[in-house]
């Protein structure tokens, strides 16, 4: 049998207008129509736009004119394709002389048209059930919303009586649950049940963090398309519950586990004869006052008809109460355009677990320019001491008790879980000799660890379906161990340092004692749910083994040793993504260099070279708004050189350029150094100088940022203010992602190169690989290329819209190698000068001289 994409040929023709809410510049109609024909044709899409272009807007756009485009064209295809099937039958019938020939027509002819027709019927009633939805919208103003909200609490209510009957074992919830179906077992999945209903394509737009999604519903609203298509936001459930039991838990983990925990079933209200409810005995448990499948689905209803980002869908889900997390899910079943974050979609089983589905879908990835490097991160695992230690008590403890009520099956994979975990304790205890750092490939490791002989893949997958790490953790909580002689849990600093105390004082009574029994005794503090992090790391043992590598940093503190996973190729987590999904779209402002997401993600996860397009547009500032300035010497024309051994013989060259760019920006100035000490180190120097403007400084803690840029912009915008200064870190809170429009950033300095540390050994791993896997120098151009990265982020933050203007000064020689500026954006290599400080200082006089007279 065909496939529908088979029968249904032709393609469509690109638009040379794009509904948009005011006049696109030419610019933001370019990408439209390169974004439109790589959704079309099916193609692997790299789309630089540069931040204040209104990338996210056009994205929106061009994509879901695109998908409304494709979606008509679906129907219409499929209608005139049906007329076209019943004319060729009619013809065969009649033309055809060969009554065996004519019959075998009229049967493949017949075979297509009721494919077709079953195809234009489930369109059909899909389009009947969109219908109903429209009038949920109006279902919420009436008083049957509140009558539904007070209904539930109602039913809610009778469960929580106190008159429920227990009638389950206390411990049936801390046993593995059995992970496989019995032959016997009556199944039918979603899968099976969702094939007879049509699926419309999907645009998945995925990015980095909550907040950055938010604004991508904030530009739908915006849009033309506002009231004409279905938004899904899905996101976790630290971000979505409204349960205060469980979203006051400190973990993403802990509250994962505590949601599912209260999703089971209360047992069922006993009544007498009277009709009176039987009390209920001690200990039952509670389901979640706010998982309620009625409720759930009113709310996902409601999520399609109005677009919602998070923070909307959590409001209208404590006025229904009901949850806002399970109601995303059933909206984006339906959704149109589903918004996702970066983890979400790029980790496999988050992705699965999420329903998500990218055959024949779209797929927008904004914000790429780091996407490999959150690839690889999100897969590399670190376990310590102190995690294998209470996995592997806490197992050994759970195993003693319940041993004799384990199936077969689940004692033997129990058996050989602890076998590994013992392994994993002997290498880590058994190494704590010296302090260094030792690489091994993934065979290397299972052979040194002697678990070569053990399937992964089943093990790690037990564990998972049987929710081992979820009980253990419970049981850890109803069971605790004791303390042993030689190790105690810590109870907190104080306590410690107290019993350290005691030591001394009673030293001259155990003198010759206590030294031997102190040099045995080893604090490790609690960890919540170490079994977790131990399959975490179990799981990266079943990759490819020339993907990743194992990290062991011995320490002669115990509580130092740690296993890490670093993966060198991340690029086999993008596989499914390329090969499944229709199109693929990665986006950002600054994306080179083109050749690592061509080379090193697309072509290595399997895409023909046929398939990629690059498409890169230029900013829409004028090149006389922007003066970039790269500054290689100071004062007294000293080398302006901030590499590791000079930086700190520079704090007089940074005090005097801030001193000077102060003296001449009106407004906002952005400072970036290379990393939180040099930046501390730098205010240590200059804290005591009066630079004319109030002076602030990102805060470490993420909590803080918001009230510093508040308190950044009041400085600025009051009646007589002279401006402020913002000292900052590239790679932080501030350098991406944050809108220094107007006077909030009239001056942005970049001081240094960002260079990572080197000698650090997950680095030269990763250098020493991709010199060996792409040719030699290709670790070095890594290198560089991770640093410049950084800084065009920052660059990024001054000019945001057409009439904008800002000054950028990128202090160091070494950015005038032509390595380093061939990795400038295009829009600033167009104006980029080179000079001294005096220089410098001189054409920012002139810019700033021009703008205010209108010249």
């Amino acid at each position: 049998m065909n496939t529908l994409e088979e029968i249904i040929k032709g393609s469509l023709k690109i638009p040379d207008k794009f509904d948009f809410p005011f006049p696109p510049y030419g610019i933001q109609n370019e990408f439209m129509k390169n974004l439109y024909s790589v959704l079309e044709n099916g193609k692997l899409g790299i789309f630089e736009s540069p931040t204040g272009t209104g990338k996210s807007l056009s994205i929106i756009c061009g994509a879901i004119r695109w998908l409304k485009d494709h979606e008509e064209f679906k129907r219409l295809s499929i209608s005139n394709n049906i007329t076209k099937l019943e004319q060729e039958k009619l013809e065969v019938a009649d033309d055809e002389k060969d009554w065996i020939v004519a019959q075998y027509k009229e049967r493949e002819l017949t075979e297509k048209l009721n494919f077709l027709k079953i195809q234009e019927s489930k369109i059909q009633d899909y389009e009947k059930k969109l219908k109903n939805l429209e009038k949920v919208k109006e279902y919420k103003l009436t008083k049957k919303w509140k009558n539904l909200n007070k209904n539930h609490n109602n039913q809610h209510e009778l469960l929580k009586d106190d008159s429920i009957e227990k009638n389950v074992d206390e411990d049936e919830d801390i046993l593995p649950e059995e992970p496989e179906l019995s032959a016997t077992d009556d199944y039918v999945s979603d899968e099976d049940e969702k094939e007879t209903s049509y699926e419309p394509s999907k645009i998945y737009i995925c990015s980095r963090t909550h907040s950055q999604l938010a604004q991508f519903v904030g530009e739908i609203i915006k849009s033309p398309f506002a009231n004409d298509v279905r938004v899904a936001s899905l996101a976790s459930r630290q971000a979505y519950c409204i349960n205060p039991e469980v979203s006051k838990l400190k973990s993403m983990a802990l509250i994962n586990e505590r949601c599912v925990d209260l999703q089971k079933k209360l047992p069922k209200a006993k009544v007498d004869q009277d009709g009176k409810v039987v009390k209920k005995q001690k200990g039952t448990s509670c389901s979640c006052p706010y998982y309620k499948q009625t409720a759930i689905e009113e709310l996902g209803n409601f999520a399609l008809v109005q677009v919602q980002d998070v923070e909307d869908l959590v409001n209208n889900a404590k006025e229904l109460k009901a949850c806002p997390y399970y109601a995303s899910r059933k909206a984006a079943e339906d959704a149109e355009v589903i918004f996702i974050p970066y983890n979400t979609l790029l980790h496999k089983a988050t992705r699965e677990a999420n329903g998500i589905k990218l055959k024949n879908n779209i797929v927008i990835v904004d914000e790429a320019h780091n996407l490999l490097e959150a690839l690889a991160q999100m897969h590399n695992v670190d376990l310590n001491y102190g995690q294998v230690y209470h996995a592997l008590q806490q197992m050994k403890s759970y195993k003693n008790r319940f041993h004799t009520r384990f199936s077969a099956k689940n004692l033997l994979m129990i058996n050989q879980l602890l076998f590994v975990l013992g392994q994993l304790f002997h290498i880590m205890d058994d190494n704590s000799t010296c302090n260094t750092t030792e690489i091994f490939t993934l065979e290397n490791f299972v052979l040194m660890g002697n678990i070569d002989n053990f399937n992964m893949f089943r093990l790690t997958k037990f564990c998972r379906e049987a929710r081992l790490a979820q009980k253990i953790r419970s049981y850890a909580i109803k069971y605790p161990i004791e303390q042993t002689e030689e190790t105690t849990i810590k109870k907190g600093v104080k306590e410690f340092l107290a019993s350290i105390q005691n030591t001394k004082s009673n030293k001259n009574k155990k003198e010759a004692e206590t030294p031997e029994k102190n040099t045995k005794k080893l604090v490790i503090p609690p960890v919540s749910n170490p079994l977790l992090t131990v399959l975490s790391f179990l799981e990266t043992l079943t990759y490819s083994y020339k993907d990743g590598r194992i990290l062991f940093k011995k320490s002669t503190d115990k509580l130092q040793c740690k296993l890490q996973f670093l993966l060198l190729d991340p690029s086999s987590n993008f596989t499914d993504i390329v090969q499944e999904a229709r199109a693929v779209v990665l986006a950002g402002g600054t994306m080179k260099p083109n050749s690592e997401f061509r080379d090193r993600l697309f072509i290595k996860a399997g895409a023909s070279p046929d398939r990629i397009v690059e498409f890169s547009c230029d900013h829409i500032v004028a090149p006389e708004n922007i003066l970039p300035i790269i500054v290689t010497k100071g004062q007294n024309n000293g080398n302006l050189l901030f590499n590791f051994e000079n930086r700190m013989s520079m704090g007089g060259n940074i005090k005097h350029i801030i001193q000077q760019a102060c003296d001449m920006v009106k407004g906002g100035i952005v400072v970036f150094f290379p990393s939180y000490n040099y930046e501390n180190w730098v205010w240590q120097q200059i804290k005591d100088t009066n630079f004319g403007k109030t002076v602030f400084r990102e805060p470490q803690n993420s909590g803080s940022v918001d009230v510093v840029l508040e308190n950044y912009a009041k400085a600025i915008i009051k009646p007589g203010s002279t401006g402020a200064l913002l000292l900052s870190v590239v790679g932080g809170k501030l350098s991406e992602g944050l809108n220094f429009s107007d006077d909030l950033g009239r001056c942005v300095i970049v001081i240094g190169l960002p260079y990572a540390n080197i000698m650090a050994a997950d680095l030269k791993e990763k250098m020493a690989y991709l010199d060996k896997t792409e040719g030699a120098g290709s670790g070095q151009k890594f290198y560089e290329n991770q640093c410049m990265k950084s800084v065009n982020q920052c660059i990024g933050r001054a000019v945001r819209h057409k009439n904008d203007y800002a000054t950028v000064l990128l202090v160091d020689e070494r950015y005038d190698r032509m390595s380093i500026k061939n990795m400038l954006p295009n829009w600033i290599k167009k104006s980029l000068k080179v000079g001294t400080c005096d220089q410098t200082f001189d054409l920012v006089r002139k810019f700033f001289k021009n703008k205010r007279t209108g010249t």
